[in-house]
């Protein structure tokens, strides 16, 4: 099974479904644009801060698994000139019906956003990945390809869910209830039994993986990556949320100029 096609359908599906990371624009987020106040967000509910987006208007931004309409439309409203890389086809089709909404444009490649090979060394000045770290099993490679395709002193924005989240029952944590049952590093692949995997093939459902915040975190630094900031967000899950306050996590990282990756 090819993990990015199973991905890239279980998207499609999702965006039929609307799932709030591919609906589009709210009426909210729309009064912003337009009164030039929005940002962009890689988590579920917090807005990234503005000064984190320092290459505004002066550069190129590269969006990896941001299609829907929603980052895609914002950042080149702001400035950028963007090229967005999304496994789904519909959600490349919506990214392409909200730029045409605001008479806007932007480069849109439906395609795998772990192969960026396309693009030369030092391209953008700007990568941002919202979540799309937890739909890929090779962090490391996805950082190292992220690295090569930065300019000197380029901004990357991530954002993760917190490999916690990952060790609950997934069937219990629907009804509302937390129940432990796996360990970290959790993967969709090693961690459910040939029968679960077989029925989010067929419910088409995402393949996901943890990682772990030594990998997350941690990976950046090895890769040749300086963290500036970062924040805490909520899961928007209620019960989660009561227990666990760093649901997801945004980090601003820059590629540094002093520190280049084959000196490490």
């Amino acid at each position: 099974m090819k993990i990015e096609r199973q991905n890239g359908k279980a998207w499609d599906e999702e965006s039929r479904k609307k799932n709030f990371w591919t609906n589009g624009l709210t009426e909210g987020m729309k009064e912003k644009l337009e009164s030039g106040k929005q940002s962009i967000w890689v988590t579920p509910k917090s807005d990234v801060p503005f000064s984190w987006l320092d290459e505004k208007g002066n550069g190129k931004a590269l969006n990896l698994g941001g299609g829907g309409g929603q980052q895609t439309v914002i950042l080149s409203r702001l400035g950028f000139s963007v090229t967005t890389i999304d496994v789904s086809e519909r959600q490349i089709r919506k990214d392409r019906k909200a730029l045409e909404e605001y008479g806007l444009d932007a480069e849109l490649i439906n395609g795998d956003m772990r192969d960026l090979s396309m693009f030369e060394d030092e391209s953008f000045s700007l990568v941002i990945s919202p979540q799309a770290v937890n739909f890929i099993s090779d962090v490391q490679q996805f950082y190292k390809d992220i690295y090569r395709v930065l300019r000197k002193d380029g901004s990357f924005i991530i954002g993760f869910a917190n490999p916690i989240l990952y060790i609950f029952d997934r069937e219990a944590e629907n009804k509302g209830k937390l129940k432990v049952k796996y360990t970290i590093p959790y993967s969709d692949e090693r961690s459910l039994s040939k029968k679960e995997r077989k029925r989010k093939i067929m419910e088409k459902d995402t393949f996901e993986y943890s990682h772990t915040l030594s990998s997350l975190i941690g990976g950046l630094c090895r890769e040749g990556f300086v963290i500036e900031d970062m924040f805490s967000d909520d899961s928007l899950f209620e019960p989660v949320d009561s227990f666990i306050s760093d649901s997801f996590i945004a980090l601003k990282a820059r590629k540094s100029a002093h520190f280049p990756q084959e000196e490490l």
